[in-house]
């Protein structure tokens, strides 16, 4: 028998060679056996790389062995395992571009298996390797890629001490290991994927579990601050109602005495001045403490307005009579530019001529002697359902931006440190909440500093049915009529100058006025002689306060056609309320203007029965 070089060979040789081959064969298959079970272990690319090497070098009998992945983006290959070289050649290998002249990466670039049987031909094709210590001194080598679905994700390589050929089982055999090491690869990387996504979505859900109880604490914080600024606003209310009672208790007084000194006679010219003076200083105070109520009540919402039919001409002209005396006394010229016809609203007339003349009193303040004010109502646009009133003065105007916020409560249109144009900036802040809570708006403009300014209001217009003029002059007629009747009153106050003063100033009315200073008192004067009118202070010494006094006096069927009004200085809306609750008719807030309680007297009190 020949062999296929042509020299005789034996049966027995033969024979010893096919048994080798299927030695090598089954040992092959038992170490496929063994990479399979361990890479369906393998949690990592370096377990994937350490099995194949492992079970592949002694396999085909190869001194170096590397496995190789690609980069993300394709350009380089990571050595995974490295074995049978130095730990220097390991290192200075552990990454490289994937074009670099060695079979690894030639396998990994184009996909295809490299093969070269001798050192001869290696160095030729790849001189590097002659260089890398550990493999220079080798023989064949072999490098196949790691494809997956026709996508190469690395490559794996050997290196073998000389010269050899690689038969069918070789290429099997290395084909084989390098399909499940890119199973292998490929599971892993979605493993890691799917651990980094679940890691990821752990550490997400935990971020917003931290951000539900950030949240949770936040609302919880931020109810206590509305509780606490509730509270803090319920005591600053509180603290208001307190301060305007007692603002207004000697207020109510001083208001009374310039009325007896305006009602004594002819005054000397020192004693005229010094009323004026008190008399204006007295409506600077009652504004003030108006101001600062009107804009709490304003802020919260609790202010109602009476609406009726107004002729916004009218009222202009009436609150401009109010303040012409103010600005001719400093020799300002004002100016009233009034169309001749009615212009009807439904709006609050008292509050709206609470507006107008804020404004007039903010431009006689910032209004120098010798300059001028021009109130006027612009011709009404029916086609958008609106007219404007301006207030024009020629004072000293204001910067842009002062303009920004001078209708915010407190705002200072004058900075300087002398304040001699006074006020708390409450005025302004008022006209702004009573004109939108008519469903209108305000603006103001100026030149500059020293060129004046000007500020409009702009209201609805409201239905155009007028008033008869001889319907009000009838009903003035009876009011005025009703008033000269005189009644018997009773005042229930515990400030003994308010008291007298006012007691003064009714019998100089012709009216018949008795005194009591406590609850008890009052209740006790009031059945022995029961009076057309009470005036009851709420805030009285002792058990019986003035709602006391209005609930026992309403329950005595003797006491019911007697007017019982609340005369306090408590006037806000709730302390209305718990008056009308008492059984009170009306409320005014001290100090009560002479010509406000005839008014009163004249359209509520019943007449005496002798008139």
């Amino acid at each position: 028998m020949q062999s296929f070089d042509g020299q005789p060979t034996s049966a027995g040789s033969v024979s010893e060679s096919a048994s080798r081959r299927h030695e090598r064969v089954v040992e092959r298959l038992l170490r496929l056996q063994r990479i399979t079970a361990a890479l369906a272990g393998a949690r990592t690319l370096t377990e994937i790389a350490s099995t194949i090497i492992d079970q592949g070098m002694p396999a085909l009998d190869a001194e170096v062995g590397v496995v190789a992945i690609l980069s993300a983006d394709g350009a380089s290959l990571r050595n995974l395992g490295f074995k049978g070289v130095p730990v220097d050649t390991e290192e200075a290998w552990a990454e490289y571009p994937v074009d670099s002249p060695v079979p690894v990466a030639e396998a990994a670039r184009t996909g295809a298996p490299i093969i070269v049987p001798t050192r001869e031909e290696r160095n030729a094709r790849y001189p590097v390797l002659a260089r890398v210590h550990g493999v220079e001194h080798g023989g064949a080598v072999a490098a196949f890629p790691l494809v997956l679905e026709s996508r190469t994700v690395g490559s794996l390589g050997f290196c073998f001490p000389a010269a050899r050929a690689f038969d069918d089982d070789d290429y099997a055999f290395v084909l084989s290991i390098a399909q499940q090491c890119a199973l292998a690869v490929e599971r892993v990387r979605w493993h890691e994927v799917a651990e980094q996504e679940i890691a990821h979505r752990r550490a997400s859900e935990e971020a917003l579990r931290a951000r539900e109880r950030e949240l949770t604490a936040l609302v919880a914080e931020l109810r206590q601050t509305q509780e606490a600024l509730r509270e803090a606003d319920r005591r600053k209310d509180d603290f208001l109602a307190m301060l305007a009672h007692e603002l207004r208790n000697p207020l109510a007084p001083l208001l009374n005495a310039v009325e007896l000194i305006k009602a004594a006679g002819p005054p000397t010219p020192i004693v005229e001045r010094a009323r004026t003076i008190m008399d204006r200083q007295i409506g600077h105070m009652s504004r003030l403490v108006d101001d600062l109520l009107d804009i709490s009540r304003i802020s919260r919402g609790k202010i109602t307005l009476s609406i009726e039919r107004v002729d916004l001409v009218e009222l202009a002209r009436a609150t401009a009579l109010d303040y012409r005396s103010l600005l001719d006394a400093r020799g300002v010229r004002f100016e009233l530019a009034l169309p001749p016809a009615p212009v009807w609203l439904q709006a609050d007339p008292t509050r709206l001529a609470q507006a107008i003349g804020n404004l007039l009193q903010n431009a006689n303040k910032f209004t120098d002697d010798g300059g001028s004010v021009r109130l006027s109502i612009a011709p009404s646009h029916p086609a958008r359902g609106v007219v404007s009133v301006e207030v024009a003065d020629t004072g000293i105007g204001m910067e842009p931006a002062v303009l920004e916020r001078i209708f915010e409560p407190f705002a200072q249109a004058d900075q300087s440190l002398a304040r001699s144009r006074g006020g708390l900036g409450l005025g302004l802040a008022l006209v702004k909440g009573v004109v939108e809570l008519h469903g209108g708006s305000v603006r103001a403009a100026s030149a500059g500093l020293g060129r004046g300014a000007a500020i409009t209001i702009t209201l609805p217009l409201g239905a155009a049915a007028a008033r008869a003029a001889d319907a009000r002059r009838a009903a003035d007629a009876q009011r005025a009529a009703a008033s000269a009747s005189a009644r018997r009153i009773l005042i229930i106050e515990d400030n003994v100058d308010a008291a007298d003063s006012l007691r003064m100033l009714l019998e100089r009315r012709g009216h018949a006025v008795s005194v009591a200073h406590s609850g008890d008192d009052g209740v006790a004067a009031a059945r022995m002689a029961p009076p057309d009118v009470i005036l009851c202070d709420i805030g009285l010494p002792g058990a019986m306060n003035g709602y006391g006094v209005a609930r026992l006096l309403r329950a005595e069927s003797a006491m019911r056609r007697t007017l019982l009004v609340a005369l306090t200085g408590y006037g806000q809306d709730d302390d209305r309320k718990l008056a009308r609750a008492a059984g009170f008719d009306a409320h005014l807030t001290k100090p009560v203007a002479q010509a406000m309680l005839e008014r009163l007297l004249a359209e509520l009190a019943p007449l005496p029965e002798s008139a």
